[in-house]
């Protein structure tokens, strides 16, 4: 699995029942997780860096949703 997403995985927490819920809340943890890090920067540089790896993880979490999911959901 992607060592990005895994760090993700371990900085999510979510008091969602359904698998489905979780994973919603894990597409926008991913999202306001890069985002604060994209508005904190100053370099323009560093804030590109910030939205490609953005955009590679999610696409990633969307591309392997059930592995991503069954992860999710036996962590948490």
């Amino acid at each position: 699995m992607n060592p990005q997403v895994v760090e993700l995985i371990q900085s999510f927490e979510t008091d969602s029942k359904t698998p489905k819920r979780k994973y919603n809340d894990f597409l926008t943890h991913v999202y306001l997780t890069f985002d604060k890090r994209i508005n904190f920067c100053k370099a323009e540089k560093l804030k590109n860096k910030y939205i490609k790896m953005r955009q590679s993880a999610l696409g990633y979490i969307v591309t392997n949703e059930k592995a991503i999911t069954a992860e999710i959901c036996k962590n948490k």
